[in-house]
């Protein structure tokens, strides 16, 4: 967002970088942790089961050893689960493979070019998807 608040008018590029913005989709999707739990290996599907899902965790930044509050759920889908061996599948739709990318590169942004490159889907088609009205997954543009 710029500092008014307003997201900018300006129309993506395929040089344009996207992220997952959960900000955006916490707000906008009451069912997040649902579609997310679907995305946990076995072993932590079990374990959130039998859990509040709302559970906020201590995590700490390696860089800066700075400990911050996080949710439970989503650091353990990108910290544990998205690192395993076949989470992102090219048997999916392109929606939730390109979900499943910015969860494993840890939300990195990504243009449309880098993320044809790693789903052998054309760049154009990734453009259209994600910079339309319809917002997947809160897959955004970054707004700098």
């Amino acid at each position: 967002m710029n500092p008014a608040g307003h997201f900018s008018l300006v129309k993506p590029t395929l040089e344009t970088p996207f992220h997952i913005d959960f900000d955006w989709w916490i707000e906008h999707d009451a069912n997040w942790r649902v579609f997310l739990l679907d995305f946990l290996c076995d072993e932590h599907r079990a374990l959130y089961a039998e859990k509040d899902q709302n559970i906020q965790i201590d995590s700490i930044d390696p860089q800066t050893a700075e400990v911050k509050r996080v949710d439970g759920l989503l650091n353990t889908l990108v910290e544990h689960c998205a690192q395993q061996e076949g989470f992102i599948s090219k048997n999916t739709t392109l929606v939730n493979m390109i979900f499943k990318i910015f969860l494993a590169n840890g939300n990195k942004p990504l243009n449309a070019n880098q993320l044809a490159e790693l789903t052998e889907k054309p760049a154009a088609t990734i453009l259209r998807t994600f910079s339309g009205a319809q917002i997947f997954k809160g897959i955004r543009p970054l707004q700098e």
